[in-house]
């Protein structure tokens, strides 16, 4: 095969131009039909090849344009099943351009499906990972425990769920990392996309502190949050829980916030940063970690 490549690629820089069927005359001739009908073959896979990706790619355009327009279909499980089903005629379209790619080589096909279901035992034993992956992923889907666009967190990992394949889900975490977990890797999962979110701010104060004074003052300005600053995606007035814990340095006053899906970071950040101005204000101390050292034999 090499020396036969090696001919026609001097021939074609050395030689004089030769017509289509001097070629394959020339062919014949030096190396016999079946190295002709070898190379006519090699050509037809590789065309047939990018044929199928570019029908696939069509294929992926249909499905998600047609899915999207539906107006039956919310936004969140469209994106959902429109990722799936890309993935599932992905495969699909791979596997019958390769039985068809096998079949034109003069492959029989259906002898090879019944070698695939007695080695599928053999290859099942090295493979329950992937079966894992799948089955978990379908109940994923079937069940809706999370779809794209939610936020979740899963195995250690919390972001915006980017896709969810048929052994894959990718998530993009906050700092633009995307983490790809094996769906049979998922036990549990934290969904943060349902319904609302609940944001939790903790604020210590000093023990010197009047703590009727310190509430009647959170409380005045939480009201001042809501009623007057209208922090985009805050759904109803912050609750102040209480106290939440006597530390070692101060008393940990927790308030809590009920705003839109994915908005609960920046509601924190609101909460916090205008505690921090009221408290300067009021002059309210926020205490910080001290050590007393005091040596031995020293009063």
């Amino acid at each position: 095969m090499k020396s036969l490549t090696k001919s026609l690629i001097e021939n074609l820089i050395f030689a004089k131009p030769l017509a289509a069927h001097n070629v394959q005359e020339w062919i014949v001739e030096k190396y016999g039909e079946m190295a002709l009908e070898i190379i006519v073959k090699v050509i037809v896979t590789m065309v047939l090849f990018v044929v199928g990706r570019f029908l696939i790619g069509i294929f992926k355009s249909i499905i998600k344009k047609t899915i999207t327009k539906n107006e039956k279909i919310p936004a969140r499980k469209a994106k959902t099943v429109g990722t799936v089903l890309t993935s599932v005629v992905k495969y699909v379209s791979y596997f019958v351009l390769f039985c068809v790619v096998l079949k034109y080589w003069g492959v029989d096909t259906s002898s090879l499906l019944t070698l695939g279901g007695v080695a599928t035992v053999a290859v099942g034993l090295g493979a329950q990972s992937i079966i894992s992956d799948i089955m978990t992923g379908a109940f994923i889907l079937m069940e809706d425990q999370f779809g794209v666009g939610d936020i979740i967190t899963t195995e250690g990992y919390t972001g915006t769920v980017v896709a969810i394949g048929l052994r894959t889900t990718v998530l993009r975490s906050n700092d633009g990392n995307m983490h790809i977990i094996p769906n049979g890797q998922i036990k549990i999962v934290t969904n943060m996309s349902k319904e609302f979110n609940r944001g939790i701010v903790d604020v210590s104060v000093a023990y010197e502190e009047n703590l009727d004074r310190v509430m009647k003052v959170l409380e005045d300005e939480m009201s001042e949050i809501y009623d007057k600053e209208h922090i985009d995606g805050l759904i109803s007035k912050p609750v102040i829980w209480g106290v939440e814990e006597l530390g070692d340095s101060g008393i940990r006053i927790r308030i809590a916030a009920d705003c839109k899906v994915g908005r609960n970071w920046d509601i924190e950040r609101a909460i916090r940063y205008r505690i921090k101005n009221r408290f300067d204000k009021e002059g309210i101390e926020i205490p910080f970690p001290q050590v007393v050292v005091s040596r031995k034999g020293e009063k």
